[in-house]
């Protein structure tokens, strides 16, 4: 079984990526897709990057992270696929370990796994037992680098959604649980598994940038309400509520900026089908 690190990475943090590898092994190989908005970003791509075998350069001019991850899936070829950042950092045992859960584990089609913070505490409360993504906890979201898949189950049939991510127009966050969930419904088996495959900078999250950055509040209320319908203008007066409560945010501000990232989604006539193969808008 062989494993593809999917690298996202955009202009000069190209010069990140060489932090992400690992020795050259049989079984893995990666796939480093850059964006960029100037071609004088071109020229900072480091030599370890052209010179390496196992390694595929792909370039893709303009923004947009969700574009980056399609472009990235379309060119995998092995067996399972691991999403990576430019600033994730890996150990041989965490390659071990995905490829032996997809191994062990032959129905699976997308795994999410566990992040370390530079490689002493979770990111995040994380559940201590394995489930589906159907019986996902309360108040679980999910991080781009917790996810690995099977390319030729996933890639025919969903996308990741270019209304959301990094890049974008409105929405600045989302992209991988609007991806994860559109594949849910899409019938693509989605578990959890409670084993630590990456470590982050200690830098701030999207969970924390949820109360300063403006994108990302809307694209909280843009998620929602692609995964929840129309309940959600009740449930973002219910997060803008506790998180005031709790010093996070002012309540007006969280109520306004989710409320508008649901009035975008509705406007542009966002959905499901966006996800779909074959749709990008």
């Amino acid at each position: 079984m062989k494993l593809d690190v999917l690298i996202c990475t955009c202009n000069d943090r190209i010069t990140r990526v060489p932090g992400v590898l690992l020795a050259p092994r049989a079984d893995v190989s990666y796939i480093v897709s850059m964006q960029y908005t100037d071609e004088s970003f071109l020229r900072q791509v480091p030599e370890v990057l052209r010179n390496r075998p196992d390694i595929t350069l792909l370039f893709l001019p303009g923004k947009g992270l969700s574009r980056n991850r399609n472009n990235a899936i379309a060119a995998a070829t092995g067996d399972v696929a691991l999403i990576a950042d430019d600033d994730v950092r890996y150990k041989p045992e965490y390659f071990d370990r995905v490829l032996s859960v997809f191994q062990e584990n032959p129905s699976v089609d997308i795994a999410q796994f566990m992040l370390n913070v530079e490689g002493k505490n979770p990111i995040k409360p994380y559940a201590s037992y394995s489930h589906p993504y159907e019986a996902r906890p309360k108040g679980s979201y999910i991080n781009s680098p917790e996810l690995a898949f099977r390319p030729a189950r996933v890639r025919s049939r969903i996308r990741f959604n270019e209304h959301f991510g990094l890049g974008t127009e409105q929405l600045g966050s989302g992209e991988e649980e609007v991806w994860v969930h559109d594949a849910w419904r899409a019938g693509l088996s989605v578990q959890f598994f409670p084993y630590r495959i990456a470590d982050i900078p200690a830098a701030e999250t999207t969970g924390a940038r949820i109360y300063t950055d403006k994108s990302v509040m809307r694209a909280k209320g843009a998620v929602c309400y692609h995964i929840y319908g129309a309940s959600t203008w009740l449930r973002m007066v219910k997060f803008a509520w506790i998180s005031a409560a709790q010093g996070k945010a002012n309540f007006f501000v969280l109520l306004y900026h989710t409320w508008s990232g649901i009035v975008y989604y509705l406007k542009h006539k966002i959905g499901h089908e966006n996800s779909a193969v074959g749709r990008s808008e």
